[in-house]
């Protein structure tokens, strides 16, 4: 697997001098199981992933997928840094591309609903069924196993306001976990340790330092409110026996960032903060 990462922010896109080495983008992660594609979210990375794509021959003359492999989106959930690259997602507009896209229903509104309204009068100008492309809309359940040609997608429901959807992606004998919009119990979470067991990378949330999550930083602290920490990443990638630790969907500037990576680093040597363009090989 080759994993690539577009947009790495969570809540809100912050381009500026403060954010250009882990880069301002929300949440849309990329990764290539030999021919076939699996993007993860659609935050307003997904809009330089589309354009890349395009690029890769993800066109007019694609026969409706790059190298003759499939292309899937998984969603997980609503929440607009979530979503809200995909009007700008190119690949979308041409009428031979074939798009799988997976999601559950956030609360009683489907991942179909939740598209189509956010490109509704008067959010956007251009309605979705004005985009062209063959695009599919599949609903997921937790616990969920999806097969695309010889990968394997499996389906874990997280703790987050409305809910959220973990995954993970089994493609020769590797196993990569994407634990986005997650917030932790006090204690180990039993069913994401179990489903995440041995793998061989997480992508995790890491939105909120401690201090911050807790409010020791004099704010109120952020209990909640559906995020995790780097301190419970590394509790958790232990626990779990992970071999690499990808802190994901984090607030802070490069500065903060920096420091954040050091100190996660002395507890869990194999981590890293992600950035855009950052590509890791599993």
């Amino acid at each position: 697997m080759l994993v690539k990462f577009w947009g790495v922010r969570g809540s809100i896109p912050v381009p500026g001098p403060t954010t250009i080495k882990y880069g301002g983008n929300t949440s849309c992660v990329e990764v290539r199981c030999g021919k076939d594609i699996i993007i993860f979210d659609g935050g307003t990375g997904l809009r330089p992933l589309g354009i890349d794509l395009l690029k890769r021959g993800f066109g007019p003359d694609s026969k409706r997928s790059i190298g003759g492999g499939k292309t899937s989106m998984f969603f997980s959930h609503m929440h607009w840094d979530h979503i809200q690259g995909f009007p700008f997602f190119a690949p979308a507009f041409i009428k031979s591309n074939k798009i799988d896209i997976y999601g559950f229903k956030h609360l009683n509104v489907d991942l179909y609903q939740s598209l189509v309204g956010q490109q509704a009068f008067p959010n956007y100008p251009v309605s979705i069924f004005d985009m062209g492309g063959n695009i599919k809309f599949i609903e997921l359940h937790g616990g969920d196993v999806i097969r695309i040609n010889s990968t394997m997608v499996s389906t874990v429901r997280l703790n987050h306001p409305g809910g959220s959807f973990g995954y993970k992606i089994s493609y020769m004998k590797k196993n990569l976990v994407y634990a986005c919009d997650y917030e932790h119990f006090d204690g180990i979470d039993k069913r994401l340790l179990n489903f995440i067991k041995g793998a061989d990378a997480i992508i995790y949330d890491a939105q909120y330092t401690p201090e911050e999550y807790y409010g020791t930083d004099d704010s109120n602290g952020r209990q909640g409110w559906g995020h995790s920490t780097w301190e419970k990443g590394v509790e958790l990638a232990k626990s779990a026996g992970i071999k690499k630790l990808i802190l994901f969907h984090h607030g802070h500037n490069d500065t903060e960032m920096d420091k954040i990576e050091k100190i996660t680093k002395s507890k869990f040597k194999n981590a890293v903060a992600a950035y855009e363009g950052l590509e890791i090989k599993i």
